[in-house]
């Protein structure tokens, strides 16, 4: 998984290349974090390029919208695969998340 960042004056644009599951999670929880601890921005992740994301992945996401919400800042996830959407629809956490 690739994870590049770009920031801008007043978001922080994250895009996830490749899969989010177990073997990756610790590589994304630590990016996604030093930025939600570090910078006081909105945070919009695209996940366009991630095919699948486990319950680890989901997790992670649910902590960094709590950690954005007591900032009084927004997460927004976008341009989400099918695939993905699927899985939080299933888990009924397509409504938590602004997209």
């Amino acid at each position: 998984m690739d994870i590049e960042i770009r920031e801008e004056p007043d978001i922080v644009h994250v895009i996830v290349n490749g899969d989010i599951e177990m073997m990756t999670i610790k590589n994304f929880k630590e990016k996604l974090f030093e930025i939600g601890h570090t910078i006081d921005k909105d945070i919009e992740i695209d996940l366009s390029h991630v095919d699948y994301i486990d319950s680890s992945g989901v997790g992670v996401l649910i902590s960094l919208l709590k950690l954005q919400k007591k900032k009084e800042k927004n997460l927004r996830i976008s341009k989400v695969s099918a695939k993905v959407l699927n899985v939080l629809k299933l888990s009924s956490l397509s409504d938590v998340f602004e997209m």
